[in-house]
């Protein structure tokens, strides 16, 4: 028995192509085989996977397209005519939308039928009128068969071609595309996450958008293709990052009515979900992209942390706008501190540099305080060295003993005491101690109090073996200059550069003084220290 019906949809057929003839065929085409996804239920295998067959091509009399699949079938072919009518329960781990799919495909159609439970439903074109014809089929398979006819040009196929070449799979089910198989692709992660899904409530007659447990597959991209959205397995829009990963979420996916981009905002939840996975395989250029601070200040701390770490290092400090003579910017490079100028960072990152980075102020103030305490609490005298029997006493010795230690401390005060005497305003005296570096960190080479008092490390051997030497009289120098900029900024680094012209003019002028003060130290410098001596001696004597 055949029944005859005006109309292929219930509403204006000719509306509801005007709605979606601006739809790209691929998308339309999709909808087709989104479908017969959709029949297939649980517990399909490897050895029982559901099977779907799409072709299209050119063929007779146009453009045709064939779907076929091994699924559960169409119950009511009667329902296909009415747009929006299904008797499923809406699930957001189905890719369709209440029916609408195979309507949409169908209005653009210039004929079309499907075979499905035994029954037919062909809609044809009769004297310019459209009509439905609905009867008995002869071949009685399981599932369901789709043929429509479509007015594209034969290069349409071409397109169709690079689009279905990008699906990826379902496991437990084999798609064939003109009889080439679809072959699947392994995921390289799983990521179990909960992220925004698309349900109906028929409660409210409207469309929610929840949060739902799922998993999200990351696939590797292959050469040419363009890191991609998937929902299921179905390719939907670009994932905007810069890994060579697709995104397949394994539920439903929030998409604007034409299901061809995704809810505004939904990427970013992906990324902050995946982002965890995937930063150790990143490099620092990589961890420095925008997406990445974006994603990165939605997620848990320890992930911070190591974003920070991957994209900048360890060592690092905020820059900070210069406070009158102060720059702690360059007092911070100055420890071997990386300086991050955070104007300069997008604002994710910003706000991460923020939470977990410290200030370069703070990083030299911190240092200046622990080195201060250090030398504080730890200096002592040559006496109370002499007087110890611990490891302060092996080191006098290790140095060449108690009297040669204490002379080139003597030498190291005298000398700056000459430098500090050229600073404007300084009326303190310079004294000097010791201190040992027994404690993990920073090694402490020499410290310069507020009050101009100078601690060296007795475990640093420029100070005691070669006294006089290039080293030495380096950190000397150094050291002095504190004395008019405790901090180490352009001021500081002028200041050395003056107390190095006046050591020179010290060495030069004073020299007689200096061999005669600190004969003993000068007989026991290294040879060529010697000889560069001579030849100062043979020098300043000709310029007499």
């Amino acid at each position: 028995m055949t029944t005859r019906n005006q109309g292929w949809l219930s509403i204006s057929t000719e509306g509801f192509a005007a709605m979606n003839a601006a739809r790209p065929a691929e998308h339309l085409i999709k909808e087709l085989v989104q479908n017969a996804m959709d029949s297939f239920g649980e517990g399909r295998t490897a050895e029982q996977p559901g099977l779907i067959r799409l072709r299209y091509g050119q063929g007779d009399n146009g453009f045709e397209v064939a779907c076929e699949d091994n699924g559960s079938g169409i119950h009511c072919l009667e329902d296909l005519r009415v747009v929006y009518l299904t008797h499923k329960t809406d699930s957001h781990l189905k890719r369709g939308r209440f029916g609408r799919g195979f309507k949409e495909a169908l209005c653009i159609a210039e004929q079309a039928r499907v075979v499905s439970g035994g029954q037919q439903l062909e809609f044809l074109l009769e004297n310019g009128e459209r009509i439905t014809r609905q009867g008995t089929a002869m071949d009685a398979t399981p599932g369901t068969r789709v043929w429509m006819r479509m007015p594209w040009p034969a290069e349409t196929r071409e397109r169709l071609d690079a689009y279905f070449a990008q699906f990826l799979v379902p496991q437990g089910l084999v798609l064939e595309v003109n009889g080439v198989r679809i072959e699947p692709r392994e995921a390289a992660h799983r990521i179990s996450a909960s992220v925004t899904t698309e349900i109906f409530d028929a409660t409210s007659q409207s469309w929610k958008k929840p949060s739902r447990a799922t998993t999200i597959h990351l696939v590797r991209t292959q050469p040419g293709e363009t890191a991609t959205i998937y929902e299921m397995g179905i390719p939907v829009a670009a994932v905007d990052w810069n890994m060579p990963y697709h995104c397949d979420v394994q539920q439903r996916v929030p998409m604007n009515p034409n299901r061809d981009a995704v809810a505004s905002g939904f990427p970013v939840k992906l990324h902050v979900a995946c982002l965890p996975a995937l930063l150790e395989e990143m490099d620092e250029s990589a961890v420095k992209d925008d997406w990445v601070g974006t994603a990165g200040r939605r997620c848990e701390s320890n992930v911070q942390k190591r974003i920070i770490e991957r994209a900048f290092g360890e060592n690092i400090a905020r820059s900070v706008p210069r406070i009158g003579e102060r720059h702690f910017d360059e007092d911070a490079r100055e420890l071997g501190v990386q300086v991050v100028n955070t104007a300069q960072a997008s604002g994710g990152f910003r706000d991460m540099l923020r939470v977990f980075v410290p200030s370069a102020q703070e990083v030299v103030r911190r240092d200046e305080i622990a080195k201060a305490e250090r030398a504080g609490s730890d200096g002592f005298s040559i006496t109370t060295a002499r007087q110890a029997g611990d490891l302060r006493q092996q080191w006098l010795e290790r140095q060449g003993g108690a009297d040669r230690v204490a002379r080139c401390l003597e030498f190291a005060v005298w000398f700056c005491q000459q430098l500090v005497d050229t600073c404007p305003g300084q009326e303190d005296r310079v004294s000097g101690q010791l201190t040992l570096n027994h404690q993990a960190g920073v090694t402490l080479y020499a410290h310069w109090s507020t009050t101009n008092v100078l601690t060296l490390a007795l475990d640093q051997p420029c100070f005691w073996q070669d006294p006089l030497g290039p080293e030495a009289l380096q950190t000397l120098i150094h050291e002095a200059a504190h004395a008019m900029n405790m901090h180490h900024g352009l001021e500081f680094r002028q200041e050395v550069e003056r107390l190095a012209g006046e050591a020179a003019s010290l060495m030069l002028h004073r020299g007689p003084e200096i061999r005669d003060r600190f004969a003993d130290l000068v007989a026991a410098s290294s040879p060529r220290r010697q000889g560069l001596a001579a030849g100062l001696r043979r020098l300043v004597g000709n310029i007499a």
